[in-house]
């Protein structure tokens, strides 16, 4: 049950991530005339109203996989947190491939990455 707790690494990493690009390219883009707080109040609609089915997916696949691969198999973490990510990212590849939409490549490194740090925070302090 612990191992399921970790998942807050992945949450909070893929939301900054994903958010910081969000804002960035909204300030950085020549047609707009935000300024920072439109261009975080665009980003925090963007990333929670607009993600709202994702995050809830988001969250269920994680535990659900959590359950299925790591908690059964903790000897294989690392392959199994690849594995995890794969799954769990391939309908984001596909759009990141056919509608060049670069926030889904930002929540994808940024979910790689923090899959990587959860690994090491599931051994060094769970198991």
């Amino acid at each position: 049950m612990k191992i399921i707790l970790t998942n807050w690494i992945n949450l909070f990493g893929v939301f900054a991530g994903v958010f910081a690009f969000s804002v960035i390219s909204t300030l950085s883009d020549a047609n707009s005339s935000d300024n920072i707080f439109q261009a975080i109040l665009a980003s925090l609609f963007l990333v929670i109203g607009y993600g709202l089915m994702f995050w809830f997916l988001f969250i269920i696949l994680l535990v659900v996989l959590d359950l299925l691969l790591i908690v059964p198999y903790k000897n294989y973490l690392k392959i199994w947190l690849v594995i995890e990510w794969l799954i769990i990212s391939s309908p984001f590849i596909y759009g990141v491939i056919k509608y060049h939409e670069l926030i889904f490549a930002v929540g994808l490194g940024a979910f790689f990455i923090t899959q990587l740090l959860r690994e090491k925070y599931i051994l060094r302090k769970i198991l």
